[in-house]
């Protein structure tokens, strides 16, 4: 089967590079999927999991916490500020972040977004208990 360059990076670090069969990944106007040959293209991302389906047939499952995705000369990039692979969470942390958002919603007075820290601990949660299956 036909491959594309595929790179997945956060601010912080580079969270996959390699060939890929598929990617799908989650936009404002819905899911998409981009296959090797994809028309160049330049897309915001939502809060939910990009999926990548490698060369050997593995999936790779990153939570994004928005960011963009590009795919030019079949090559795909996935930029965020914040990603994680779903293997690398930690699920206790993810549980207190959520119960810390659910305290944090309920307080008027609380400086911060509680709705976006809400979204990012639920993200978490969801990919590292296994709710977001790969795209057959």
């Amino acid at each position: 089967m036909a491959t594309m360059d595929v790179d997945v990076v956060s601010a912080e670090r580079s969270l996959f590079s390699g060939e890929a069969e598929a990617v799908f990944a989650r936009t404002p106007e819905g899911e998409i999927g981009i296959l090797p040959g994809h028309q160049p293209t330049l897309l915001a991302l939502t809060s939910a999991p990009v999926r990548v389906t490698t060369a050997e047939g593995d999936h790779v499952i990153v939570a994004v916490h928005h960011g963009f995705l590009e795919v030019r000369e079949n090559h795909l990039t996935v930029l965020a500020d914040i990603a994680e692979l779903a293997v690398d969470i930690d699920v206790d942390r993810a549980k207190a972040a959520m119960n810390r958002a659910i305290a944090h919603k309920q307080d008027p007075d609380y400086p911060g977004n509680a709705d976006a820290e809400y979204e990012r601990a639920l993200l978490r949660l969801r990919i590292a208990e296994g709710h977001y299956t790969p795209a057959t």
